[in-house]
């Protein structure tokens, strides 16, 4: 192949154009998700102990004015801007689920949601920083163009008039995710990860108060399912990269290969996806981890062209197989 013909493969790979629906999904999960979390802080009283000084009664730790966040350079902090900050978070998270100025309430979103973790450091968790990239990816991309106001106030329709729109941005996302896996396997280096310990780190994290919900005590009795766990685990990380292969073997199924013509019979990433679901849906049932789990699954439409959620959508509605006129899904 030659470097013009790999520059026209590569042009056309990111040039690629797609149904909105998985982007406008993505966005409402992803939102939602957010919303939720703000939302629940509101519910436990916790926006003052988190955003307010401590002298205000706040955990607040970035107290030195040279270092303080835009905002409390604005604003005076204490109770009223910890109260305002939580407000608007909640808002602009809000509105941009539902895609109501999807590119403005998602800036504002971001920027709010930047300061509230530069405001307590200490609370910014691993998936805080994934859920802004991928809020900062998607305002790059036409995800408020179904399942969206906008796309009711533009086209008269919520899910819009189903134009094509850009889908580097799904496809960025899944380099996100693939990126995130391999680099979580690769730093598991304790010897409860493997082999010689036993595969015994999710018996010894199930242990742990802080991270097991309340209640779980039959962990005892499932050593072996704790181990399997912890091995299908690793196996599913390191894996990850894997996918990628899978994912040009799909665009180029007129190459030769067996490895190739196989893995597009069968969908070998169809099973990768399916562990990981249980995965994360195995941590929201027997771990305390706030949005992590829930979070994670809202990334996995992307993992499917636009076209396989129609079909699966149709499939729900039509289990006995009586054709339906693809087209837009309004669901």
């Amino acid at each position: 192949m030659s470097t013009s013909t790999r520059w026209q493969w590569w042009v056309g790979l990111w040039d690629h154009r797609e149904h909105p629906r998985v982007l406008g999904l993505i966005r409402l999960l992803v939102g939602g998700v957010l919303f939720y979390d703000f939302f629940h802080i509101g519910q436990l009283g916790l926006a003052e102990t988190l955003w307010a000084a401590p002298a205000e009664g706040g955990i607040s730790n970035v107290m030195d004015r040279s270092s303080l966040p835009l905002i409390l350079k604005i604003f005076p902090a204490g109770v009223a801007t910890a109260k305002g900050l939580h407000f608007a978070l909640c808002v602009s998270a809000f509105c941009f689920a539902v895609g109501c100025f999807t590119r403005v309430s998602g800036v504002i979103f971001l920027l709010l949601y930047a300061q509230s973790a530069l405001i307590i450091p200490l609370g910014d968790r691993g998936i805080d920083l994934l859920m802004r990239n991928v809020v900062f990816l998607l305002l790059f991309s036409q995800c408020g163009a179904w399942g969206s106001v906008d796309a009711k106030r533009k086209t008269g329709s919520w899910f819009g008039s189903g134009t094509d729109v850009p889908a580097w941005p799904r496809h960025l996302l899944i380099l996100q995710l693939v990126v995130m896996y391999f680099a979580a396997g690769v730093q598991k280096v304790g010897m409860d990860w493997m082999p010689m310990g036993d595969f015994s780190a999710l018996y010894v994290v199930l242990h742990d108060p802080a991270v097991v919900r309340a209640g779980f005590s039959e962990i005892e009795s499932l050593y072996f399912l704790t181990q399997m766990a912890t091995a299908t685990t690793m196996l599913f990380e390191w894996s990850a990269l894997s996918l990628l292969l899978v994912y040009h073997y799909r665009v180029t199924p007129d190459r030769p290969g067996r490895l190739r013509r196989a893995s597009n019979r069968w969908n070998f990433h169809w099973y990768w996806i399916g562990i990981g679901v249980l995965i994360h849906i195995g941590i929201a049932f027997t771990m305390s981890l706030g949005i992590f789990a829930y979070a994670m699954l809202a990334l996995y439409p992307a993992f499917f062209h636009p076209d396989e959620v129609l079909g699966f959508w149709n499939r729900c509605r039509n289990p006995r197989g009586k054709k339906i006129i693809e087209g837009p899904v309004e669901v």
